[in-house]
């Protein structure tokens, strides 16, 4: 064999080892989205929940910062109800206005997701 065959037989084999094949291809079509997570309290949107729990949040129950987020645990939808009226809403943070069938009384607590 001449050195110029032996050169391009050597670059087509390295060319066809690191293709990648169909199985491949296929698992990084699988792969899910990535998720995002969201605080129950505030609505606010983090990409882990090690970053989610790890903050103070400026909507929590027992005062501005005096908690952590906490993780709301249902799924991402098209719209969110309230658990306690019903009313529905977009996104979650829209939901930080006071609900007025809160079980602490009218208008007393805010909205709250239903899973």
């Amino acid at each position: 064999m001449k050195p110029l065959q032996k050169h391009i037989t050597l670059l087509l084999l390295l060319v066809l080892v690191t293709l990648p094949t169909n199985s491949s291809i296929q698992q990084r079509k699988e792969q899910p989205m990535r998720k995002n997570y969201y605080c129950e309290y505030c609505g606010h949107k983090f990409p882990s929940i090690r970053l989610l729990t790890s903050g103070t949040c400026a909507f929590h129950p027992d005062g501005s910062n005096k908690g952590k987020h906490k993780l709301y645990e249902g799924s991402e939808k098209e719209s969110y109800n309230c658990k306690y009226c019903g009313r529905s809403f977009k996104q979650i943070i829209h939901m930080r206005v006071s609900c007025p069938q809160h079980p602490k009384g009218q208008n007393k607590g805010r909205h709250v997701p239903a899973l």
